[in-house]
Formats: C-alpha cells, structure tokens, sequence
C-alpha cells in the first residue's frame, strides 16, 4: 500500500496545526477529529494528537510511531498492521477498535480505558498498561513480553496462547480471563488478585504469586516448576496435573486445594498440616518422590536433598 506522507498531504497539515492550537487553548475550535476517515497508510510518524477524535476511521498499515494519543477518544477504529513503537496512548479511551498485528513495541497505555478492542497477533513487547482498565479485550497469539500490567484492571480477557514471558502484573485485578497455553516464564503476579481465571497448560515456570490471591482459577495441567507460590491464597483451587515441582509454599493456603496428579517433586517449603488439607490421590507425586495420597505424619512433605 502507497504511503501517504503529510508533507503532501496540506488538509492534514492544517488539520494538525490546528489542533496544536486547539491543545494551547489558543482557539475555541481546531480540535482534530477524524470521523469515518480513511487514512490507510499514511505516515503519521510524530503525529501530536493528543485529546484528539478518532471515530470508524481506517488507520491500517499506516505509521504512527511515537505519536502523542494521550487523552485521545479512539472508537471504531482500524489499526491493523499499523506501526504504533512507542507511541503515547497514556489516559487514551479506546472502545471497539482493533490493532491486530500491529507493531506497539514499547507503547504506554498507562490509565488507559480500553474496551472490546482486538490485539490478536500484536506486538507489544516493554508496552506499560500501568493502572490501566482492560475489558473485554483479545490478546491471543500476542506478544507481551515484559509487558508492565502494575496496579492495572483486567477482566474477562483473552490472552491465549500469548508470550508473557517476564511480563509484570504486580498487584493487578484479574477476573474471568483466559491464559489458556500461554508461555509465561518469569512472570510476576506478586500481590495479584486473579479470579475465576483460566490458566490451563500455561507455562508458569518461576513465576511469582508472592502473596496473590487465586481462589477461583484454575491451573490444570500448568506448568509451575520453580514458582514462587509464598502466602498465596490457593483455597480450592484447581492444580490437577500441574507440574510443582520445586515450587516454594511458604505460608500458602491450601485448605481443599486440588492436587490430584499433581507433580512435586521437590517442592519447598510445605508441611505436612498443608498438604493434609489438600486434595491429593495416587497419581499426585509428594515432595519426597513418593506417590499419593499424602498421610499425615508420612514425612512425605520433606523434598529430598539433592
């Protein structure tokens, strides 16, 4: 597609320059806004579009890095495949639009309002959503790797089969999401409340639920080798098969907690008076190698030393 440069294009020009005077509270009028526009890869590098309009317009292929969208009301718009690498979309409010494919490497979201918006096969890697509110958004196949979700607000998601590798969502709220096979080695989730969330066969290797709170998700057949699972809140919830082995427990709640087939070998930091309030069987593999169920007093919770 034939880039379109705003050098010569002068409706756009103007229409910058008086939005830029718009933004200095230089005139009434001048606020841009782009409503129904087809502006299908026009380069918009730099662009300052701060607090602009942006209704159904079609933005796809077109280059928008660095632009300044902070504050930007963005509806109904087409970013796919679009090139968005660190542009400001910092308090933006974003509904129904949809950046598939596009490359957001590095972009600040940060209290943002994004809403029934599509990031399918994104690349938002280093992207900041920190205390951003999340809903009704589909990341699948995405990558946000080492992504920052700090203090965010996530609900009914869809991060299947996403790359969170390192990805940091200390003390988020998550709630009916769904990380189905995602790879999230060294993720963080310290400090998180995550409800009713899905994170069957999602690679969890040395991530971080430092004192997160799980009730109500479920992690079968997930692979938890190394996670730091300290003071978390795992009262009923769903490990069958997952792999724990080398996982740390101090200080978790495990009262009714599902560790049928569950792998522990080696798991650190457990006693005997947790894993009796859990819910093991035959199939679950104790801290000591031995097969379940856990008997108390067995010492079956000791790991073996290497």
């Amino acid at each position: 597609m034939e880039t379109i440069n705003i050098a010569n294009d002068p409706s756009i020009t103007e229409i910058l320059k008086a939005h830029a005077e718009w933004m200095k509270g230089e005139s009434g009028e001048g606020r841009c806004v782009f409503d129904g526009a087809t502006l299908n890869g026009m380069n918009l590098t730099g662009a300052v579009l701060q607090g602009a309009i942006i209704r159904g317009t079609g933005l796809l292929d077109a280059e928008l890095s660095d632009a300044k969208l902070g504050e930007a009301i963005i509806d109904c718009t087409d970013f796919q495949r679009a090139l968005l690498g660190r542009a400001d979309l910092a308090e933006a409010r974003i509904s129904e639009s949809d950046f598939g494919s596009s490359w957001v490497v590095e972009a600040t979201w940060s209290d943002a309002e994004i809403r029934n918006s599509v990031f399918r096969k994104s690349h938002l890697r280093g992207a900041r959503f920190q205390g951003a509110l999340i809903e009704s958004c589909k990341f699948s196949e995405a990558n946000l790797s080492a992504a920052s979700f700090h203090h965010s607000r996530i609900s009914l998601c869809d991060f299947s089969e996403s790359d969170l590798t390192e990805a940091q969502f200390v003390r988020a709220q998550i709630e009916g999401s769904r990380f189905l096979a995602a790879n999230a080695p060294d993720a963080d989730f310290s400090n998180c409340r995550i409800k009713a969330c899905d994170f069957a066969r999602t690679d969890l290797a040395r991530a971080r639920f430092l004192r997160a709170d799980l009730r109500g998700s479920q992690f079968d057949r997930t692979r938890l080798r190394e996670a730091d699972l300290r003071e978390a809140q795992l009262g009923s919830v769903i490990l069958c098969r997952a792999d724990l082995t080398g996982a740390r427990f101090a200080g978790a709640m495990l009262f009714a907690a599902d560790l049928r087939g569950a792998d522990l070998t080696g798991a650190r930091e457990i006693t005997s008076q947790q894993l009796a309030q859990a819910r093991t069987d035959q199939d679950t593999i104790l801290p000591n190698g031995s097969r379940g169920p856990y008997r108390r007093y067995s010492g079956a919770e000791r790991a073996v030393a290497r």
